[in-house]
């Protein structure tokens, strides 16, 4: 039984109108107990890994002697079918993360409270050939019985582990209650979620978890950032998001523990970001001073400033980011910059007032739109150099290819237009009208959706229909009660805002929408009249939104891994649903023993993390103890040191994240010198609770985690105190 949705969006079905749950088991509830042909959750060995097993995800290096973890694996159906787990390497040094990184060289288990490697492998069980195309479901729960700080169970041997596996009717209700999205039945690792960020007008970004039963939606963490936000863009490896911020900074965001981990001095007035398709740099478009600031993605070092030109600044790449395409407003050129040595490649002539660029390697070309002559510039990106013009009305805002690379959409919000242009031919395709004001365009696979800011509706264009002679059929849909425009103006640079208000959904079909006036969020599912759903945006006016995926997606053929954070040590079932064909499978996991205690240390115990130890040391000068109030400033002082002699710490080196645990409030920013070493922060507490002091200085060898944090208590405003010496 299906209802026309893929699992994604059956999951945000429960969530946001707290049912649906038929609907998605409907094929698990009619095999009867201990007769399904098609389930099989008998326990499987841990056997070792063949050698196309364990491999590190698309890119990873080699690690030669590294002994891969071992795999549990299973055949059913003509299927081979095995699970592994694999700690991610760190590269402390640059204070970055690295999602497609190798095992840890010599690694037989993943830690406990760690990032790893989850990785599916499906091959046909008679050729060996991999199983490409579908999409898994899988979740791991800690094995019943097992006991907290229990000796590796992989060397118990395969029958000799507390608790037992679960036999196949409890595997199968496992999955049932797992994709209930049951908040009394969670478990320890899912692979299937994922998050929605939203780029606020208060300086913040939501991360919301969209997932949650019950009909709500769940905040699931707020960061603060140094400034307004203008423009956000997601790494490939969904390991970090950045941020350009009004004031000249980027701010440099890890997706995993939803906090700055840096924030990088850029130019002046800082709009577009935008990482290269290969996610070694992240460019950033200074419209105040005529300049693009090229950051090492990893490092955050700003590798180069390059001059292209006054005013708003759009970027575009080429050849799968070998080439980047610059738009300065106020210039009359286009730059063209080599993506891997940052030098000048060219610089086209297309006239003053080139508000948007687009390109298509499909399709070999650059279109530029010159928002006040009305006009699309046509490039020939293999020559460098202007192929032809197509004139349009003046007013031109938004231009972007669909993915197939053939048609790009040329909005116009003044003359409320959309229009079509085909690449092929270089002409227009179609042009249609009755739009209110269009200022932003998304796809999925059947659909482009316009976003109109004068009015509280998304039109959907079909796409299927853009080759033929006709104009394609659009259909209007309702979202929300309020146009956008009667939102507040927000930070904005370039000629309209710079910020994406609708995220397609990963598996094609849909799409959540953010209206800043209603200040909420519309999923809509095709096919529907209407939206399914509303989501809260808590309060806040979401400007841009992007959904970062962490389930399981295929990194090479018959391999689909996804980045996960484990919990305790200990054995682990893994609960894997197939789709093509249907078949549950329970294998097994083993969590090896943490590196340190949960949660990390404070003063002067270890943190959590391992690698190499950081190049400074803080001595907090406040009390563990300190008395905070919630609403009440607070001053706190510590002192840092570099551990390499003769090299002084400056302040900007250094930031300071003062979080409420375990989600919640976050301020970050850097510390204030008071000379011989000693800083300071100032910051009020909003409210009472638990919060914790980290400190991070990425060039110094001191990312996120490497110091360990100091544990800071703040009190009701005017609660009575603890007597002198007992508990805080």
């Amino acid at each position: 039984m299906s209802d026309g949705r893929g699992p994604v969006a059956r999951r945000i079905w429960t969530s946001v109108r707290g049912v649906g749950f038929g609907l998605r088991l409907a094929w698990l509830g009619a095999c009867a107990a201990g007769a399904c042909a098609g389930l099989g959750c008998e326990r499987r060995a841990s056997l070792p890994a063949s050698p196309g097993d364990g491999a590190a995800p698309a890119g990873a290096p080699a690690q030669p002697g590294a002994a891969p973890p071992p795999a549990s694996r299973v055949e059913r159906d003509g299927l081979t079918i095995a699970f592994s787990l694999r700690p991610l390497e760190r590269d402390r040094r640059r204070g970055g993360t690295d999602r497609g990184a190798a095992a840890v060289a010599g690694a037989r288990a993943a830690p406990a409270f760690a990032d790893a490697v989850a990785e599916l492998t499906i091959t046909d069980a008679e050729t060996g050939a991999p199983v490409s195309g579908l999409s898994p479901l899988g979740w791991m729960s800690r094995r019943a019985g097992e006991a907290e700080g229990a000796a590796d169970p992989a060397a118990a041997g395969p029958t000799s582990v507390a608790g037992g596996a679960p036999d196949e009717e409890a595997c199968r209700a496992k999955i049932k209650r797992f994709m209930a999205g049951l908040l009394s039945v969670r478990p320890e690792v899912d692979m299937n979620t994922y998050l929605l960020w939203t780029l606020n007008q208060d300086s913040t970004l939501s991360v919301i978890n969209p997932q949650v039963a019950l009909g709500r939606t769940k905040l699931r963490s707020l960061v603060s950032l140094a400034g307004p936000g203008v423009s956000l863009a997601l790494h490939p490896d969904r390991g970090s998001l950045y941020v350009s911020l009004q004031g000249g900074r980027l701010a440099v965001v890890d997706t995993q523990r939803g906090l700055v981990r840096a924030n990088v001095p850029v130019g002046e007035d800082p709009g577009r970001v935008a990482v290269a398709p290969d996610g070694r740099t992240v460019w950033v478009g200074n419209d105040g001073d005529g300049t693009v600031s090229v950051v090492d993605a990893r490092s955050t070092d700003v590798l180069k400033t390059l001059r292209v030109g006054p005013g708003h600044h759009e970027i575009a790449f080429t050849g799968g980011g070998r080439a980047a395409w610059i738009t300065s407003q106020q210039g009359d050129s286009v730059f063209v910059v080599d993506g891997a040595t940052l030098e000048p490649l060219g610089e086209i002539a297309v006239g003053e007032g080139a508000v948007a660029i687009a390109a298509s390697d499909a399709s070999g070309v650059v279109y530029v739109a010159n928002g006040a002559r009305g006009e699309v510039v046509l490039l020939d990106a293999a020559r460098r150099a202007v192929a032809g013009r197509v004139a349009l009305k003046p007013g031109l805002g938004a231009l972007q290819f669909e993915p197939r690379g053939r048609f790009a959409f040329a909005l116009n919000p003044a003359a409320n237009e959309v229009t079509v242009i085909d690449a092929s031919t270089g002409a227009v395709a179609h042009a249609l009208s009755g739009f209110a004001a269009p200022d932003a365009v998304a796809f999925t696979e059947a659909f482009a959706y316009v976003r109109n800011r004068g009015a509280a509706k998304v039109s959907l264009i079909d796409r299927a229909a853009l080759r033929g002679p006709a104009a394609p059929p659009v259909v209007d849909v309702t979202v929300g009660q309020d146009a956008p425009a009667a939102a507040g103006a927000g930070p904005r640079t370039g000629p309209g805002a710079l910020g994406a208000p609708i995220a397609p959904v990963p598996e094609g079909n849909g799409a959540l929408i953010a209206n800043p006036a209603d200040r909420a969020f519309y999923f809509y599912v095709e096919g529907m009249m209407a939206p399914i759903g509303t989501l809260s945006s808590y309060g806040r006016e979401p400007r841009s939104i992007l959904i970062e995926d962490r389930s399981l997606r295929e990194v090479r053929p018959g391999v689909y891994a996804t980045t996960v954070r484990l919990g305790a040590e200990g054995l682990h079932d893994v609960e894997l649903l197939l789709d093509r064909p249907r078949i549950a499978v329970c294998l097994e996991a083993t969590v090896a023993p943490a590196r340190c205690a949960q949660g990390g240390g404070y003063g002067g115990q270890p943190g959590c993390g391992g690698g190499a130890a950081p190049g400074i040391t803080l001595e907090p000068l406040f009390e563990p103890g300190l008395r905070l109030e919630a609403g009440a400033p607070a001053t706190l002082r510590f002192r840092a040191t570099a551990k390499e002699a003769g090299s002084a710490l400056d302040a900007k080196e250094m930031e300071i994240m003062i979080v409420r645990f375990p989600a919640g409030y976050r301020w970050s920013g850097a510390p204030r010198p008071e000379g011989d070493g000693v800083f300071s922060v100032a910051f009020t507490p909003p409210e009472p609770g638990e919060y914790r002091f980290l400190a991070t200085a990425p060039h110094r060898g001191a990312p996120l985690g490497a110091l360990p944090f100091v544990p800071l208590r703040v009190h009701a405003r005017g609660a009575a105190r603890a007597p002198e010496g007992g508990a805080r």
